[in-house]
């Protein structure tokens, strides 16, 4: 995508619940067939931040893109299509619509994994080391630094993480530089050690007064909105390292 192709604009940071939204379109490529485009504005969340990219339509008319990928590069984002029905180019005035239900689903999820990190901590009174993941619509993946088995926690692990949900806490996203950043998350035994060195101005998502890490992704207004968390199993990836399953259920 050429540089000189202006940056997109980023909505869903200032407002994740975005469901629709009007736009223009600054590029269009074809390219292995699939079509690459890049609008003005956009509340498409492309891949990164430990959540997958959304997808949904972009549509003019009867004329439609089906958008099953989003990616940014270079601070644009790509909306990736294979389907398009009618001529939709350069220049065009489009509306987007997210698939809403899969986003919601991945935002409960996504703060379900920052709220179990932090219920983690309290059973086992240690800061968890997260060495994987993996977020998606259907359950989160996390992989821990951890000796032993977390087998016989589950229960007090699942019980902490609702009574935190049942506290309705505000989640909040800011932003600020590296090194107020670094101070800021050491409050709540979390670190930037993994954040490239280049990234120099951090977002912060903190479920307030509990839980604060660097964070690109999508996230509830409050803890509240999840109805239940449910761990679904755990086991064993090898020495040191235990692997749980869990979903955030709506509210």
């Amino acid at each position: 995508m050429s540089e000189e192709t202006p940056l997109t604009h980023l909505l869903y940071y200032k407002d994740a619940y975005l469901k629709e939204f009007d736009a223009k379109i600054l590029k269009i490529q074809n390219t292995n067939e699939e079509y690459h485009m890049v609008l003005d504005q956009t509340a498409f969340y492309p891949l990164g931040g430990g959540q997958p990219a959304d997808t949904g339509i972009i549509k003019k008319e009867k004329r439609e893109i089906k958008v099953s990928d989003a990616r940014m590069l270079n601070g644009r984002v790509i909306h990736i299509a294979k389907e398009v029905v009618g001529e939709i180019k350069e220049g065009d005035h489009v509306e987007g619509v997210i698939d809403w239900d899969r986003r919601y689903a991945l935002m409960l999820n996504h703060t379900a994994a920052h709220l179990m990190s932090e219920a983690l901590r309290k059973v086992t009174g240690l800061p968890m080391k997260i060495v994987g993941s993996g977020i998606d619509a259907e359950k989160v993946r996390l992989d821990l630094a951890y000796d032993g088995s977390l087998g016989p926690a589950l229960p007090q692990i699942e019980k902490i993480a609702n009574d935190i949900i049942r506290e309705n806490r505000a989640v909040i996203a800011k932003t600020m530089p590296r090194k107020i950043a670094q101070r800021y998350v050491e409050k709540f035994h979390e670190s930037l050690k993994t954040l490239p060195p280049r990234v120099q101005e951090v977002r912060i998502v903190e479920i307030k007064d509990l839980h604060a890490c660097a964070c690109g992704g999508t996230h509830l207004r409050n803890t509240g909105e999840i109805g239940a968390i449910k761990i679904l199993k755990r086991r064993s990836k090898g020495k040191g390292v235990e692997r749980i399953e869990f979903l955030a259920q709506k509210s």
